[in-house]
C-alpha cells in the first residue's frame, strides 16, 4: 500500500469504523423489519462508518501530545501526516455522516448531528474528565445500534445497546489504564489518574462480571433462539472468562485486555445476531 494511503487508512481505524457500521445492521435485524425498510439500514451503516472515521481522525489531532508518549507510531506523532488536513478531513466527515443519516429522514439526521457534536466535545473536553468520557463513548456505540430503531423508545434493540455499552465501557476504561503515562504528562484526569489504576481495574473486572451473568438474559426472557446460544458459549462466554483473569491480576496486560475486548465485541453482535435470526 502506498505510504500516504495507508498512514490515512490506519488513522481512520476502519476496523472500529466497521463494528459501528455493524451495529447499525444489528440494531436492524432486531426489529426484523421488511425488506422496504433496509434503506434506513444502509443510510445508517454508511453514516456511522464515516462518523467512527472522522472522530478517530479528530481525537488523533486533539491527543497528538500525549500520542508522541503513548502511540507514537501514529501517523501524526510520527509525523507522516500533519494536523491541518486531518483535522480538516475529520470535519469533512462529521458532515457527510450528517447527511447521509439525514437521506433517512430528518430526525435520524438530528441524531447523527447529536451525535457528531458529542464526539466534538468529548474529543476537546469530556475525554479529560474521569469517566464522563468513557460514559460518552460508550452511549455513543449504543445510540449506533439504537439507530434503526430511533426515535421510538429503545425496545428490540434495548438487548444489543446494553451490551455494547458495558462492553465499550470497559475497553474504554482498560484504554485509559494503558494510556497513564502519556495522559498523565499532558495534564489528563481521566479515571486511573483521579482514582487510581487498581479501583479503575477492579470497576473493569466488574463490568465484565455483569456481562458473563447478563448472557442468558437474551434467551431466558428475550426469546432469543439457539443462534444466540451457541454463539455466547462457544465464543462469547470463553472470551468474558480469559478477560476476567487477566483483569484479575494485579498487573494485568491491558494491550491483550483490549484486542480481547474488541473480539468480545465481535462475538457479542453475531450471537445477538443469530439470535434474533433464529428466533
Amino acid at each position: 500500500m502506498i505510504p500516504a494511503v495507508s498512514s490515512w487508512w490506519r488513522l481512520f481505524r476502519p476496523q472500529n469504523a466497521a463494528i459501528a457500521g455493524i451495529g447499525v445492521w444489528l440494531g436492524w435485524a432486531s426489529l426484523r423489519f421488511s425488506r422496504a425498510e433496509i434503506p434506513l439500514a444502509v443510510w445508517g451503516c454508511l453514516s456511522m462508518l464515516l462518523l467512527t472515521a472522522a472522530g478517530n481522525a479528530d481525537n488523533d489531532v486533539c491527543d497528538s501530545e500525549s500520542d508522541r508518549i503513548n502511540h507514537p507510531e501514529r501517523p501524526l506523532p510520527s509525523g507522516l501526516l500533519a494536523a491541518k488536513p486531518v483535522r480538516a478531513a475529520a470535519f469533512f466527515l462529521y458532515a457527510l455522516a450528517v447527511v447521509l443519516a439525514g437521506m433517512a429522514d430528518v430526525f435520524h439526521g438530528i441524531l447523527v448531528l447529536g451525535m457528531a457534536l458529542l464526539l466534538v466535545v468529548y474529543n476537546r473536553t469530556l475525554k479529560k474528565l474521569p469517566l464522563v468520557g468513557n460514559l460518552a463513548v460508550s452511549l455513543l456505540c449504543s445510540l449506533a445500534i439504537y439507530f434503526p430503531e430511533f426515535p421510538r423508545m429503545a425496545r428490540y434493540t434495548l438487548p444489543a445497546c446494553v451490551f455494547a455499552f458495558l462492553a465499550t465501557l470497559a475497553r474504554e476504561l482498560v484504554k485509559d489504564l494503558e494510556d497513564v503515562k502519556g495522559d498523565f504528562a499532558v495534564g489528563l484526569n481521566t479515571l486511573p489518574i483521579a482514582a487510581g489504576a487498581n479501583p479503575t481495574r477492579k470497576l473493569a473486572f466488574s463490568l465484565m462480571a455483569v456481562l458473563l451473568a447478563m448472557l442468558p438474559l437474551p434467551s431466558a426472557y428475550l426469546g432469543y433462539g439457539m443462534g444466540y446460544a451457541a454463539i455466547s458459549i462457544l465464543f462469547a462466554a470463553p472470551l468474558l472468562l480469559l478477560l476476567l483473569r487477566e483483569l484479575y491480576r494485579s498487573s494485568p496486560d491491558y494491550g491483550l485486555c483490549q484486542r480481547r475486548l474488541k473480539w468480545l465485541m465481535l462475538a457479542g453482535m453475531a450471537a445477538l445476531g443469530a439470535g434474533v435470526l433464529t428466533s
